[in-house]
């Protein structure tokens, strides 16, 4: 499995599996499948409310736990730092483990924690309920994870620049990755380098989707398809080979065993395929 070395020295698979499946059932059988066949990075998060069958995945699967790489994430309500620690801890519990690999703040938007608890508070008027944590009073409680042994890498997730500028101000642990939606209809190209120009590994999530509403799915574009078709792999393959070549990471989600099976191939066998045939200006053109 080919792997990226991260800002904190940790190595994590170019290719993870995706989790964000309402199924509880569903993602604990696709968890220990994605493992069985050879995935070794498994994305998660709380707010997917299925971290505890992702742990049985995990240990059905037989995978001994340092071979794994694991990420999960902060919700937007645990931005108190008195809750990142704890909700953490909930974390481990669930995935079964001692520790994660990586450890992302979700969103850089806080919300209100409400009692009864509800991920997504909102007003009488629908209104989302937010309010006013500084990032870095936040990032200072994540670095507190890695100095404990519970995060070996700690990031951020759908951040802008201005956003990760005013982090780096004062983070005494550097961002080890930016996870954000990025496709060839939107390659992100000026937050891409910008963050590679801070040594912020970019990890490209949704990266065969163009639209979370429609789930339209890019695979499915003529160009994709006729590309793909002109050297013989799949539409899904082209797009995540374009992604890996260009430096970013994925975390495409499936569970069907075909198509899981199909997207490991693509990073595995065709990294360098599509570069060597000329057909990268081609793919950052869909």
């Amino acid at each position: 499995m080919p792997t990226v070395t991260l800002s904190s020295g940790f190595r994590m698979p170019v290719i993870g599996l995706g989790t964000s499946v309402n199924n509880p059932i569903e993602v604990e059988n696709t968890v220990k499948l994605a493992l069985q066949i050879g995935y070794r990075h498994i994305d998660c998060a709380p707010v997917y409310r299925n971290e505890a069958a992702v742990g049985r995945g995990i240990k059905t699967s037989g995978i001994p736990r340092k071979d794994l790489f694991i990420t999960s994430k902060l919700w937007n309500t645990e931005h108190d730092p008195k809750d990142v620690g704890p909700a953490l801890d909930q974390t481990l519990r669930d995935l079964g483990t001692d520790f994660v690999d990586l450890y992302l703040i979700h969103w850089p938007q806080s919300y209100v924690k409400q009692t009864p608890y509800t991920a997504f508070p909102v007003d009488q008027n629908g209104n989302t309920i937010t309010i006013d944590v500084p990032i870095a009073s936040t990032w200072r409680a994540m670095e507190t994870l890695v100095i404990a042994g519970k995060a070996r890498s700690i990031g951020v997730s759908n951040f802008f620049q201005p956003e990760l500028e005013q982090l780096l101000l004062t983070a005494k642990i550097h961002p080890a990755v930016n996870q954000i939606p990025a496709t060839p209809y939107r390659p992100r190209v000026d937050r891409v380098e910008w963050c590679r120009s801070k040594n912020i590994h970019v990890t490209a999530w949704g990266p065969l989707t163009i639209d979370r509403a429609t789930q339209y799915n890019v695979a499915s574009d003529p160009v994709a398809q006729k590309l793909a078709a002109s050297i013989n792999i799949t539409p899904a393959q082209l797009i995540l080979s374009w992604a890996i070549q260009r430096g970013t990471s994925v975390i495409p989600k499936s569970s069907h065993e075909e198509r899981l099976r199909s997207n490991l191939a693509g990073t595995s066998q065709l990294l360098n395929f599509i570069a060597h045939c000329g057909k990268m200006q081609l793919a950052n053109s869909i």
